[in-house]
């Protein structure tokens, strides 16, 4: 028997917006000086540190938002399913 509905507390909200957006913050100011350093490199290295860049860029984007967005929409039920549907 699942504890609750999976909803979240306004606190835990609050958090997962806040954490969400301090990822978001990081990741710019990170890549803004790893950006820096792979303009220096050259040819293969070059290549292969801007796909890494653009990976990790990526997930910093994608899991960032995705915790602003899980805070504001407070959490919905453990199976994923809204627990109170229209």
């Amino acid at each position: 028997m699942p504890y609750g509905d999976g909803r979240l507390g306004m606190v835990s909200r609050v958090l997962l917006m806040a954490a969400g957006v301090v990822v978001i913050m990081l990741g710019v100011v990170l890549m803004f000086f790893w950006h820096q350093r792979v303009l220096e490199l050259s040819g293969v290295r070059r290549f292969i540190s801007g796909l890494a860049l653009r990976g990790v860029e990526a997930g910093v984007l994608y899991g960032g938002s995705w915790l602003a967005v899980r805070g504001w929409n407070g959490g919905g039920a453990a199976s994923g399913d809204d627990p109170a549907p229209l």
